[in-house]
């Protein structure tokens, strides 16, 4: 692998990667792990901190100078879980004011694209900082995402996955996130080495969620639900057909670069 010493890959700190850093655990005396944010993330790459990010799709294409992993990602088709709206006000029509997670990059994005294209609204947004204010009257809708949208009681709000709604807009996979490298960074067997940590993951898919649901203090049953139905981790024709018609709406909208193409890291 990196000639430089250990291979430095950042990922986001939530269950949903875990399948890639459970294959990546017994490497330890080639790989450092590293966990941030999904916003933190591609500073962190764009620094030299890190070799290789889970970067937000968002991310990508609002950048240059970066490579796709090919073969995994983070993706959902149909319901994530992960990624809500909780909406405040008495119906979705009435949303004014959008308080946006702070650790999000792609799922503000996507919101903001299901509430103009799939209800044609056009709110105010805002920035969440401290996720417990939710439960204030300061906004309208809250988006929340990873493991805390899992554990955000849902009584007394209207709750739209955002998952789900993508795909009932697009009929298409949503890809949250991509595997990525600087371009030119010469780093050999990446494509095998998460696909392998990817397969070897989800053959200890069980064991996963039995320490998650320890961590997150959530029944097991809905941390191997999720794991094994909601999140999808391959990055195959139709996960990219999704990420290239988010990619156009995002452009439309403003949220993203003009003339982003796809580059694949050919080793």
């Amino acid at each position: 692998m990196n000639t430089m010493g250990k291979l430095k890959i950042g990922v986001v700190p939530y269950m949903n990667a875990k399948p890639f850093t459970y294959g990546f655990q017994e490497k330890a005396d080639k790989i450092d792990i590293v966990y941030g944010v999904p916003s933190e993330l591609p500073k962190m790459l764009e620094n030299d901190e890190l070799d290789v990010i889970s970067m937000p799709s968002a991310g990508y294409f609002r950048s240059t100078g970066y490579e796709i992993i090919p073969g995994s990602s983070i993706a959902s088709n149909g319901l994530v879980e992960s990624v809500k709206l909780f909406i405040k006000a008495p119906s979705i029509e009435k949303i004014r004011t959008v308080a946006l997670d702070k650790d999000s990059l792609t799922s503000c994005v996507l919101t903001k694209i299901i509430l103009r294209k799939k209800y044609s609204l056009k709110p105010e947004y805002i920035v969440l900082d401290d996720k417990r204010k939710i439960y204030n009257e300061f906004a309208d809708a809250f988006l929340i995402i990873g493991d805390d949208a899992m554990k955000v009681r849902e009584e007394g709000f209207i709750v739209l996955d955002l998952g789900q709604e993508w795909n009932e807009l697009t009929g298409l996979p949503f890809v949250y996130a991509v595997w990525v490298a600087k371009a030119g960074s010469k780093l050999q067997g990446l494509s095998k080495l998460l696909t392998d940590s990817k397969e070897l993951g989800l053959k200890f898919v069980e064991e996963i969620a039995d320490v998650e649901a320890g961590r997150l203090e959530m029944e097991k049953e809905r941390c191997l639900r999720y794991l094994k139905e909601s999140i999808k981790y391959d990055l195959g024709e139709q996960e990219i057909n999704g990420l290239k018609s988010f990619y156009d709406y995002a452009l439309e909208m403003g949220e993203v670069k003009k003339g982003v193409t796809f580059e694949f890291y050919n080793e």
